[in-house]
């Protein structure tokens, strides 16, 4: 839902600058979700409980963040997601107004990086199957754009997904850039392979000395899911991949932070 390995809080429709080398970067507050913990099946009531209080969080009452990213790198200005749209109230789908916070015009987006095409991500991306960035263009991975098209790997949570993924791939057609991770899709932003929660789901690297990973939906609940990795989220596509990016990306971090 737009979390990174640098936790962001701010305010819904709100721009958030992140200090890194190269590129400018800002945190968008798309909004919020009203979260129940049934979405996270594997927590263990009382550890868990205890861990959320001493962060300031109430897993009897919880909200969910939902961020999308500003990157500015030379002539190019890059949204990564869109966040949700306004299908769901007025607690999201504010992404437009959190670039505009961040001084820039939603009309000069130019590039729109996807981390996945979940809804929460992708259904910012076009408002009753218009396109609302027309003249960028869409990257994303060709691993993602297969498993969308592929029904018969989508279990019943994941189906409930489909109209999101697909309706922006078809209102982006002409746009639509698909990538293999592992390489630079842009100066000063390279791409990286965080399989699991979808089968295609990448992470983009800003900067090079201190770089920010913009991780998306590797964890949801950074004040558990840290400690207790295998603790997942019923939205994950293959649990067993998403545990192994969790731990990989939080041994990866740890390693580099050492």
């Amino acid at each position: 839902m737009g979390e990174t390995t640098k936790r962001i809080r701010t305010s819904a429709g709100q721009a958030a600058p992140i200090a890194v080398d190269g590129p400018k970067l800002f945190a968008l507050a798309d909004g919020y979700l009203d979260m129940d913990l049934s979405r996270f099946p594997d927590v263990v009531r009382g550890i868990g409980d205890d861990m959320a209080i001493a962060d300031g969080q109430d897993l009897n009452d919880m909200t969910l963040s939902v961020n999308a990213f500003l990157i500015q790198t030379g002539d190019r200005l890059c949204l990564v997601d869109a966040g949700d749209g306004n299908r769901r109230g007025d607690t999201l789908g504010h992404v437009r107004a959190a670039i505009k916070a961040a001084g820039y015009d939603p009309e000069d987006v130019t590039d729109l990086l996807m981390t996945h095409l979940h809804g929460d991500h992708a259904a910012g991306l076009v408002e009753k199957g218009v396109a609302l960035f027309p003249q960028a263009d869409l990257h994303v991975s060709a691993e993602e754009v297969r498993f969308w098209n592929t029904p018969e790997e989508h279990d019943a949570i994941q189906a409930t997904q489909v109209p999101f993924a697909l309706v922006a791939l078809e209102a982006y057609r002409e746009r639509v850039k698909t990538l293999q991770p592992g390489g630079e899709v842009l100066p000063g932003v390279t791409t990286q392979a965080l399989p699991g929660h979808t089968p295609g789901q990448i992470g983009f690297r800003v900067g090079e000395e201190n770089p920010v990973l913009i991780s998306a939906d590797v964890l949801h609940l950074p004040a558990l899911q840290v400690k207790h990795p295998e603790w997942g989220f019923l939205f994950d596509a293959n649990k067993a991949n998403a545990l192994q990016t969790r731990v990989d990306l939080m041994a990866s971090t740890s390693k580099s932070q050492g």
